[in-house]
């Protein structure tokens, strides 16, 4: 059996390699956190505005409904979310969002209707 040596000098070369692999992608994990943080928050700030558009937008039509209950109501927002969706040029998956985010409030919009 034949041993390898190595010379100190080259393990420690090795090794310095390694570490300042190690800190530029740390470096760079950093900034890519950073700008999808900011994306993230942006996306989220953009789709909170888009919410809030959408419930404008419905909440007088679904005022002008005679009985709506919540079935009702999830599938009014469902067709609604398509169309605006598609006059706002949004992605399916967006208008999906959207409706979701739409059905979650039907406790304060219920609040809200003619009795």
């Amino acid at each position: 059996m034949k041993k390898k040596i190595v010379s100190k000098k080259g393990a420690k070369k090795k090794g310095g390699g390694l570490l300042a692999g190690a800190l530029v992608g740390g470096v760079l994990g950093v900034v890519a956190g950073m700008l999808e943080s900011e994306s993230g928050q942006k996306m989220q700030k953009n789709f909170t505005k888009l919410s809030g558009e959408f419930l404008n937008y419905i909440a007088p039509q679904v005022k002008k409904m005679k009985e709506v209950g919540e079935p009702e109501y999830e599938a009014f927002v469902a067709e609604k979310a398509k169309s605006y969706a598609k006059a706002k040029k949004l992605s399916l998956a967006e208008a999906k969002i959207l409706a979701a985010k739409a059905k979650h409030s039907w406790k304060h919009i219920k609040k809200h209707l003619p009795k």
